[in-house]
């Protein structure tokens, strides 16, 4: 009994660290990211006031990637220096708690019989993604299809 807890002990030690590893990643990209569109919003920043305290021209339409650049630089700090991947984590918390039937694997993964029919059952009205888009080709998938359709060009 000993061995199996020092077992479980180990694995859950390096599923720690993995989560841990892959955390400090996404938050190491986020300040890279933060970086660079940060430096490039600067830029086009920048360049919008100079052209505007010098008088020249600066069309309407610059308002827009200035007020959705802000929105986008505000969310990658929030990433890079706040407290948004606590909040994920959090909201990851909830979902695992109530909403587990948006988590079954597809079919033919080796863990899909852990899950029960009921969390299997949660969205089994949705369709795959090719069968939504786009339905007005000829050989678009329905709903009901498993197979692809096999046009009589593809026989020969």
């Amino acid at each position: 009994k000993i061995a199996k807890e020092n077992v479980v002990d180990t694995i859950s030690e390096q599923a720690k660290l993995q989560r841990e590893i892959q955390m400090s990643i996404n938050i190491a990209r986020a300040r890279d990211s933060l970086q660079w569109y940060g430096g490039l919003y600067s830029a086009f920043l920048s360049g919008v006031g100079v052209a505007k305290i010098t008088g020249k021209p600066v069309p309407p339409v610059a308002a827009i990637p200035v007020v959705v650049g802000g929105f986008m630089l505000a969310n990658m700090t929030d990433m890079a220096y706040g407290t948004k991947l606590q909040r994920v984590v959090k909201e990851a918390e909830y979902l695992m708690e109530h909403e587990r039937g948006r988590f079954p694997p597809p079919k033919q993964a080796m863990f899909a019989g852990k899950y029960t029919e009921e969390e299997k059952a949660v969205y089994s009205d949705v369709g795959a993604v090719s069968t939504y888009w786009p339905g007005f080709i000829p050989w678009a998938r329905q709903r009901n299809e498993e197979m692809p359709v096999v046009l009589e060009t593809d026989k020969k």
